[in-house]
């Protein structure tokens, strides 16, 4: 490709997005968190867009309980998407370079931040792994994935008394609030923000199972379609004074039924490599090693 500019995207330009990508479109149209400021497109001679790149806040980002910790690393999620799949390595050289200079005007508002752009990546996808390493990109983090054989059987994990597992309908302001409290308590102060918690929930098959004691909600495990035969078994949490009770196997299995129910053959989730007590936990449920992703980020100064 001879020519091209890059630019935020228009209001007009959503025809051209969906036509990349459907869910990118919606993000552009739909999500809170998406500042447009942080979404560029790829635009050819013919007023064509070949690809669009953007950044997103992640989860990490805004960790309060983490403001005094200058080694806290926040990261900036990226994406970049050319049309057809039909990559260019000069349009993704000005695509990168683009979200890169965006993420420095981001970190000149929040000096004190340790910030890092990231992406995730399969170990086995060497060619964006190249891409990225040569141009200054590190690893900052590996995480391993597991999956479960949905044909073997299921155990069952006994409840401590007064709790109770039910999907839970996040439909309504008070129980996003709700849930995203107790995801702030199990997980020291990061978790989605309220948009993200919100998208999430228009997710395919997405479907919360939460554990209450009385009306406090105190465990979750969402699962939501990665494909036909395979969910995902993610956001597994247990507020710190319910753990070690057995409520986190209860609801991981109780939401193995249902994907079994569902015609599902494997559920798969993934954690940090250093999580040792999480890793501990999916084994002996019955979940074993599925490959690893490694977190690519390019530290922000």
């Amino acid at each position: 490709m001879n020519d091209f500019v890059i630019r935020n995207p228009q209001e007009e330009d959503a025809a051209q997005i969906e036509s990349l990508d459907f869910v990118l479109n919606m993000l552009f149209l739909y999500h809170g968190d998406l500042d447009k400021q942080n979404m560029f497109c790829a635009v050819n001679g013919a007023g064509e867009i070949v690809a669009v790149a953007h950044l997103m806040e992640h989860d990490t980002f805004h960790a309060v309980r983490q403001a005094d910790d200058s080694n806290f690393v926040r990261y900036l999620t990226f994406d970049i998407i050319f049309a057809d799949n039909r990559e260019d390595e000069r349009v993704k050289d000005a695509l990168t370079t683009a979200l890169i200079r965006r993420s420095r005007d981001i970190k000149a508002q929040y000096p004190d931040k340790r910030i890092v752009m990231a992406n995730y990546f399969d170990t086995d996808n060497l060619k964006e792994l190249c891409y990225y390493l040569a141009r200054g990109f590190t690893i900052f983090d590996t995480i391993v994935v597991f999956k479960y054989d949905l044909e073997q059987e299921i155990p069952r994990y006994p409840l401590p008394d007064g709790v109770q597992v039910q999907p839970f309908v996040l439909d309504n302001s008070e129980a996003l609030e709700k849930y995203h409290q107790a995801e702030l308590a199990s997980f020291d102060g990061v978790a989605w923000s309220m948009n993200q918690l919100s998208w999430m929930q228009g997710a395919q098959e997405m479907v919360n199972f939460c554990a209450f004691h009385g009306s406090e909600l105190i465990a979750n495990t969402s699962t939501w379609r990665i494909s036909e035969e395979r969910s995902a078994t993610e956001n597994v949490f247990v507020i710190p004074e319910w753990q070690k009770q057995g409520i986190a196997r209860n609801i991981i299995c109780t939401a193995l039924d249902y994907l079994k129910t569902q015609g599902k053959t494997i559920a798969t989730l993934g954690t940090h490599g250093n999580n040792q007590k999480a890793i501990r936990l999916y084994t002996q449920i019955g979940y074993e090693l599925y490959g690893f992703r490694l977190t690519v980020g390019y530290e922000i100064c």
